[in-house]
């Protein structure tokens, strides 16, 4: 009865947001193949746009590289220095220094995103076409990603130095499992209350994602390539998930 009855206070509201995204949906489509109808005669504006884009990427891409590396190694040399300076007690300090190398850890991963966009951007004419920018984005972009590297290493070994139970390198191809198997329980489980928030944000974000490249398709007429890779994601995170989830079950059940 309880579950009835949530149901029946849940749909109304459901069926409300369906009737509301139908309608926002259709307007929008609609707008939008009229400015695809408009936008036929301006995709001399794509390209050139495409090709400003490509000619600055190895300059952009050591730009936000700079900035990116830049604000990840000060937290993680804030990092350090809270950690040489710990008398051993405060667990404050410890905490927050843990907080930074976390820090350094994201403006790492999000020097590597950037990085790989901008080498896309930048080698949209090959293999047809290369030239001396096509070179300087390559070694652009393999030092970005060295540094990258060495500094995801520098933050790991720090993290190690303040958990020594802690094990793995960065350049091993199991370190998360390494990693993992280091974890206590607490860290286990603090570990998987981020990876549900995650795997929440991304099942909710992929048919935004969807809906706004299906109307972009409209317009720029890009063909279905980028709708099929957000649904292979969100295809590929919704079987891991369950896959893993019923194998957790299973050996949850042998273990009683």
């Amino acid at each position: 009865m309880k579950q009835k009855s949530e149901n029946q206070k849940a749909f109304p509201r459901f069926l409300g947001i369906l009737v509301v995204a139908s309608l926002i949906g259709g307007v929008l489509g609609g707008l939008s193949g009229v400015a695809g109808y408009f936008w036929e005669d301006h995709t001399a504006f794509g390209a050139a746009f495409a090709h400003l884009l490509g000619a600055a990427s190895p300059w952009a891409m050591a730009a936000c590289a700079a900035v990116l590396l830049g604000l990840g190694l000060y937290q993680y040399r804030k990092a350090r220095t809270a950690f040489r300076s710990w008398d051993g007690e405060d667990e404050d300090v410890m905490q927050r220094a843990e907080e930074r190398l976390s820090w350094a850890l994201l403006l790492d991963s999000l020097t590597v995103i950037v990085s790989f966009f901008f080498f896309n951007a930048g080698t949209e004419k090959l293999p047809q076409g290369s030239d001396g920018n096509t070179v300087l984005l390559l070694v652009v972009f393999l030092v970005v990603i060295a540094l990258a590297i060495l500094l995801q290493q520098k933050t790991v070994d720090l993290t190690k130095k303040m958990n020594p139970e802690k094990r793995g390198s960065v350049y091993d191809m199991k370190f998360q499992e390494r990693w993992w198997e280091s974890c206590d329980e607490a860290e286990r489980r603090q570990i998987g209350q981020a990876s549900y928030k995650a795997y929440v944000t991304v099942s909710r974000f992929c048919p935004y994602c969807w809906g706004v490249l299906l109307l972009g398709n409209m317009v720029f007429h890009y063909g279905i390539l980028p709708s099929a890779v957000v649904l292979m994601i969100w295809a590929v995170l919704s079987v891991s998930y369950t896959r893993e989830a019923i194998r957790l079950g299973r050996r949850g059940q042998k273990t009683e």
